[in-house]
Order: structure tokens, then sequence, then C-alpha cells
């Protein structure tokens, strides 16, 4: 009797570990007795959640670096667009010498309508992913009076493509030397390289702008012929 309950035993755990073997689903969780069922269609529910959990965070990531890498590069092409532009004041070449001071204020005007050019060359890539950037052109020295001669007080004479709104006197005094700033922005916000997703727009920066500033030599105004 001892040994046939050995064999029948013995037989009943041969059988369920077979069964265990064909099946390959389930095992035995240690110390409950209950029996854990592995299905197939259970593990890839949780690929599922896995991949729910970290595409997110990737996505961001690549989006983040997308869209900052061109911020930057930019802003890198609106600096160099004001630099380039400024130092075209510096080439213009004069038809005739200014006579008048209002000659002189028309020749610097069109000096700094092709700085304008030149920048707008510059960023043309902006414009056709985008919009165009703006370009803003500033003299600041002391004021011309009627008689060409310097006045007390500072002026701004801005350049917009029409009259100057200001006359500005030019000297080789430190304080009457004129500045020439050249200003190139772009409005990223309005008009992004890559689109906006919702909740990130705001750490976007809203306007994007280069600067440069020259000296303008009072030599280079008067003379025919000059730059290159």
């Amino acid at each position: 009797m001892q040994c046939r309950f050995k064999s029948l035993a013995r037989g009943r755990i041969f059988g369920l570990r077979r069964g265990n073997r064909m099946r390959g689903t389930g095992s035995t969780r240690p110390g409950s007795g209950r029996r854990v069922d592995y299905a197939p269609g259970r593990q890839s529910g949780v690929y599922a959640i896995e991949f729910a959990i970290v595409f997110p965070i990737f996505f961001l990531l690549f989006y983040g670096v997308l869209t900052f890498g061109l911020i930057f590069t930019a802003q890198q092409s609106l600096t160099l667009a004001a630099e380039d532009g400024a130092r075209a004041t510096l080439r213009y070449r004069l038809v005739t010498a200014p006579s008048t001071p209002s000659v002189m204020m028309s020749q610097l005007n069109e000096r700094l309508k092709l700085a304008c050019q030149v920048a707008a060359d510059r960023v043309s890539w902006l414009q056709n992913a985008g919009a165009a950037p703006t370009c803003q052109a500033v003299v600041n020295g002391r004021c011309a009076n009627a008689d060409g001669t310097a006045g007390a007080s500072m002026c701004v004479a801005r350049f917009t493509g029409g009259v100057p709104s200001a006359r500005v006197f030019c000297g080789y005094e430190a304080s009457d030397q004129c500045q020439a700033t050249l200003t190139v922005a772009y409005n990223y916000r309005a008009n992004p390289l890559v689109p906006t997703v919702l909740g990130l727009g705001l750490v976007v920066p809203s306007n994007l702008q280069g600067v440069a500033t020259v000296t303008l030599d009072p030599a280079l105004l008067q003379r025919m012929g000059t730059g290159a």
C-alpha cells in the first residue's frame, strides 16, 4: 500500500510538471499556492502601457531639440544680417558730393536703405520659411542746425524708406560722432518655424532680433567714390 501511494503521488507530480511544460503559460506564485497565468495577450498589454509612458517623453525631447535648434539658427542669422548690413553703410558709394545738409541726409538715407537690403538678403531663408524679418535703421548724433552746424541737443534720425525723421550732425570730435544702429527682428511667436504644441508655445521666445552698431566717419559722408 505504501509503495502504491508513493507511485501515485509521483505520477501526479510528473503529470503536473509535464502539463506546465507543454502549456508554458503559467506558474505557481511561491507561498500562495495560486497559479499565475502569463498569457501572450497580457504581455502585449504591458508593452502598450510602457510605450504610452515613454513615447511622450521622447517626443518632447525631440521637439525641444528641433525647435530650439532652429531658434538658435534663426538668432544667429539675424545677428549676422545686422552686422553685414551695418558694414554696408560704410561701403556705400556716393554719386555726388553733398552740398547741403539736406542732400547729405538724403544720401545717408540711401546708405541705410542699402544696409537693410543687405540684411534682408542674409535672412531670405526666413522669409521662405515663415515671414519676412523687419529692418530698422537709426542714426544717433547731435541735432543739425539749418546751416549744417551742430546743435546742443541730441537727435535720433529714423530711416524707414522715406524722409528721415530728424537731421543729425556728424563731426570728428568724440562728442559729435554719429552712430548707425541696424536692428533686424523676426516675430517668431506669430510665425514659428516649427508648429507649436499645445502648452509649449509659452516657452519659445516672442521675438528674435539682431542688433549691430557702427560709427560713421564724417569723411565717408562727404567724399565721393568711397567704399568698395
